[in-house]
């Protein structure tokens, strides 16, 4: 068995990328000691991190035991306590996962790796877990082995072998790993399915783990091609704000799904339920041109706007009434995005007086092209979309509109400067 797993980390590591060191997730249990041993014995800079959260009684004891093991093994080792907020009403084991991998993202550097001990039993009870959810392609792929991870890489080397091989290596080497009691907590779904559920399964279906194992490896290959797919339709139907509808109407109903999710991705977004992924389709792409639907969910908003669909944070609280003074030395702070001024070198009418910066209230009015016009009918007929309007900053210099960003400067006033307003 030990040579199986050996082999098996080897294969892994000969794989990947140049690497600059390698860190190990050290809870102390047995998976992750086993690979801390065999990696002892063949890397020299390696790292082991024990994140200690706190939530346990024998928190501290587990701590002390991975700093002992990594002394005797002449591993540097690395202890990291964080806070879990048990009273937020979200699943501790998430938050627990969250703040460990951000725990040790906060600790590499570009092109280290960070190696868990997650295997076949682990992967196997991932996609039955996903299934249950009602997952798509993505989620069924389970776990993969090798991903993008802060500057560098997470790596899972065990993930085609058992448990039992790592429990065998265990023993055989008579090696001393702590035991976490909430592991047999079957009020948490993952025990519940461990304990309840896989061995039943086992008795009927002997090699469950591996073949649950090669359905997530197909669906991660699904993925891939979804995933290419979706590039292909994004540099398609992109334009420099948002997503061409024309274009997506040209695709079928799941190309649209699959593209839209792929462009909300790369934008860091949380990511819709079905439900409002649906009303995308329905309520924005397939909308009369005029209309300027709006879907939210979490801080996301989609808005359709001249035959665009945009997808932004959600908008803060709009500023009628707030006057803001502005000293034109540094760039202004807004309640959406920046004010920027930039200032000629050979400048020869400097502004003189206070200025302000304020926000629609209606009636204002802008002298441009030899008249004094509605500043109302200006954005109307400007390129700025209809929810972006009550931002823009109007600047006043001594209780006098003198210029808005993106429309213009009063011509009756002899300035010299350029009004940015950066989103």
């Amino acid at each position: 068995m030990s040579t199986s797993l050996a082999t098996q980390l080897s294969n892994f590591l000969n794989q990947l990328p140049k690497i600059h060191n390698i860190w190990i997730a050290y809870s102390g249990g047995v998976d992750s000691h086993v690979l801390l041993h065999l990696l002892a014995q063949q890397q020299s800079a390696l790292h082991a991190v024990h994140i200690h959260h706190g939530l346990q009684g024998q928190a501290d004891d587990w701590a002390q035991h991975c700093a002992q093991v990594c002394q005797q093994l002449q591993v540097e080792f690395h202890l990291i306590h964080v806070n879990i907020d048990t009273d937020s009403g979200q699943s501790i084991e998430a938050l627990a996962r969250d703040a460990r991998y951000q725990a040790i993202q906060n600790l590499m550097s570009e092109n280290d790796i960070v190696l868990t001990a997650q295997h076949a039993d682990d992967q196997a009870e991932t996609l039955l877990l996903q299934l249950f959810r009602g997952a798509g392609v993505a989620g069924l792929a389970a776990m993969p082995h090798l991903i993008p991870f802060g500057q560098g890489w997470l790596g899972r080397p065990f993930l085609e072998c058992t448990r039992q091989h790592i429990v065998d290596y265990a023993q055989t080497r008579q090696l001393q790993w702590v035991e976490d009691d909430s592991n047999c907590d079957t009020r948490f779904d993952r025990n519940f399915l461990r304990h309840n559920i896989m061995p039943v399964l086992s008795q009927r279906w002997t090699h469950i783990n591996q073949t649950l194992g090669r359905a997530a490896q197909n669906q991660a290959e699904a993925n891939t091609l979804l995933q290419e797919l979706a590039e292909q339709d994004l540099q398609i139907c992109r334009q420099t704000q948002g997503l061409n509808i024309s274009t997506l109407q040209k695709f079928s109903v799941t190309r649209q799904r699959n593209v839209i999710r792929y462009w909300l991705k790369s934008k860091q977004f949380i990511m819709p339920s079905r439900l409002h992924l649906q009303q995308i389709l329905t309520e924005c792409i397939q909308a009369k041109p005029d209309a300027q639907p709006l879907i939210k969910w979490s801080n996301v908003e989609i808005r359709r706007y001249q035959n665009i669909l945009f997808a932004m944070f959600a908008l803060p609280a709009q500023p009628i009434e707030q006057v803001l003074d502005w000293d034109l030395q540094t760039d202004l702070d807004l309640p959406l995005g920046q004010l920027q001024v930039i200032i000629s070198e050979q400048q020869n009418h400097p502004i003189q007086g206070s200025v302000q910066v304020r926000f629609r209230q209606g009636g204002e009015k802008l002298y441009l092209r030899g008249h004094a016009r509605s500043v109302k009918k200006l954005l109307q007929q400007s390129c700025i979309a209809p929810w972006l309007r009550p931002f823009i900053p109007l600047i006043y210099i001594d209780d006098q509109l003198i210029a808005i960003p993106e429309l213009g400067i009063d011509e009756r006033m002899s300035i010299e400067q350029r009004f940015i307003w950066v989103i």
